[in-house]
């Protein structure tokens, strides 16, 4: 099937579509969910671990299984993808993970709440994801990129092997697929102790899947 919508509608248009279709499902499924990263991690920092972070759990665990039960069900080829197959970069995880964190925080949101606050009409979700597109932007190609790029060759790791952690801990997609489903269920069972509405986390399971689909 989507061979054919290929040829018959091209490359760019199908990839366009996908994306709008992709992205609608997220935003419903995310603003459902309350789906928000910077949430669950000031739960972890004040040691309370409660509804917010039962719904990111969920949505990563569905991520994860859904990933991973494609590629040991053969529906997905990931060995040539470029988080892969690149030369990865250590450093550049530690030190851009760490500045991503503190501008979550201080932005009030991370990502993909932004977008989705933005969406609502929320004048400071604009205006924030605003200067966190420009600046990603000037951090790819801009002016930031020379900063960038000596920041991520401070400790590099090879592309292929090197870089998958199933190879590297000896598992295959259906051993953590598997792991992850024990995971999706435990994670839905604590979102509803955690007095989260059943609709919410089936949500989040939503949020997670979004991540195969795309």
């Amino acid at each position: 099937m989507l061979e054919d919508l290929l040829d018959r509608f091209g490359e760019g248009a199908v990839l366009l579509l996908a994306g709008a279709l992709v992205g609608a499902m997220f935003g419903a499924l995310a603003q459902h969910s309350r789906f928000c990263l910077k949430a669950a991690c000031v739960e972890v920092a004040i040691g309370r671990f409660g509804a917010r972070l039962s719904i990111w759990v969920v949505a990563f665990s569905a991520a994860v299984f859904f990933v991973q039960a494609s590629i040991a069900l053969g529906w997905l080829e990931v060995q040539d993808a470029r988080q892969l197959s690149a030369v990865g970069s250590l450093s550049g995880a530690l030190i851009g993970g760490g500045l991503f964190g503190v501008g979550m925080v201080l932005a009030r949101g991370c990502a993909s709440s932004l977008v989705v606050l933005s969406a609502t009409g929320n004048l400071r979700a604009i205006v924030t994801g605003l200067v966190l597109t420009l600046v990603a932007q000037a951090s790819l190609r801009g002016a930031l990129s020379p900063i960038r790029e000596n920041l991520a060759s401070l400790w590099t790791v090879e592309g292929g092997s090197a870089r998958n952690l199933l190879i590297n801990l000896g598992l295959d997609a259906s051993m953590v697929a598997s792991f992850a489903a024990v995971c999706v269920v435990a994670a839905l069972i604590w979102a509803r102790r955690s007095a989260v509405q059943i609709s919410h986390a089936q949500a989040a399971a939503g949020v997670g899947c979004v991540v195969g689909f795309g």
